[in-house]
C-alpha cells in the first residue's frame, strides 16, 4: 500500500482543483496553470512527482478544455503546434523554480517567482508563435513586433500573483489548523 502524507495528498487536491477549474469562464489569460507549477515544485519533496503531477494536471486540463469548450477532438493537432511545447517547457522551468526554494518558501520567493515563470512564459511562448505567423516578419524587427503586439497578453502575471496567493496561502492556512500540513 502506497503511503501519502497529508502535505502530498494537499497538494494533490489543490492541483487537481485548480486545473479543474480551467472550465469556469474566466478572464483571458487569468488561469491558475503556472501557479499549479510553482506550487507543486515547492511542496512536492519527490521531484519527479512535481513534474508528474503538473504535466498530468496540465494535459488532462488542456484536453478537457480544447473537447469540451472548443469542441476540438483532434488534441494530437493542438498537441502538434510549436507553441505548446514551448508552453509545457515554460511550466516545466516553473516547477523548477518551485524546487529551488522548497526548502525557503515565504512571501518574497513566491512574488518573486511567481513574476518570473509569468514573465518566462510570455517570452518563450510568443517566440515560439513568432515562426510561423505570417503577421511577421521572420526577422528581429518581426519578433520585435510580436512581442510588442503581445504585451496585452501579460496579463497572466495577475492571475499567477492571484493563484500564487490562493495556493501558498490555502496550505499555510490550513497548516495554521493542521500543523501537519506543513511539516516537512
Amino acid at each position: 500500500m502506497i503511503k501519502i502524507s497529508s502535505k502530498t495528498l494537499f497538494v494533490i487536491v489543490a492541483i487537481a482543483t485548480v486545473a479543474l477549474s480551467r472550465l469556469l469562464p474566466h478572464i483571458p489569460n487569468f488561469t491558475p496553470i503556472a501557479a499549479m507549477a510553482l506550487f507543486g515544485g515547492a511542496f512536492l519533496s519527490n521531484k519527479k512527482s512535481a513534474y508528474l503531477l503538473t504535466f498530468a494536471a496540465l494535459l488532462l486540463s488542456d484536453i478537457l478544455v480544447n473537447t469540451i469548450l472548443y469542441n476540438d477532438y483532434n488534441f494530437t493537432n493542438y498537441l502538434a503546434q510549436p507553441f505548446v511545447w514551448a508552453v509545457y517547457f515554460s511550466f516545466a522551468l516553473t516547477v523548477f523554480m518551485g524546487t529551488s526554494f522548497q526548502h525557503n518558501i515565504n512571501v518574497k520567493n513566491v512574488a518573486f517567482f511567481s513574476v518570473s515563470s509569468s514573465l518566462i512564459f510570455w517570452l518563450l511562448t510568443n517566440f515560439a508563435c513568432w515562426p510561423n505567423n505570417p503577421l511577421y516578419t521572420q526577422n528581429l524587427a518581426g519578433l520585435i513586433n510580436c512581442y510588442i503586439a503581445a504585451i496585452p497578453f501579460i496579463g497572466n502575471v495577475i492571475g499567477d500573483l492571484f493563484y500564487n496567493t490562493l495556493l501558498f496561502g490555502t496550505l499555510f492556512l490550513a497548516g495554521k489548523r493542521m500543523p501537519v500540513l506543513i511539516k516537512a
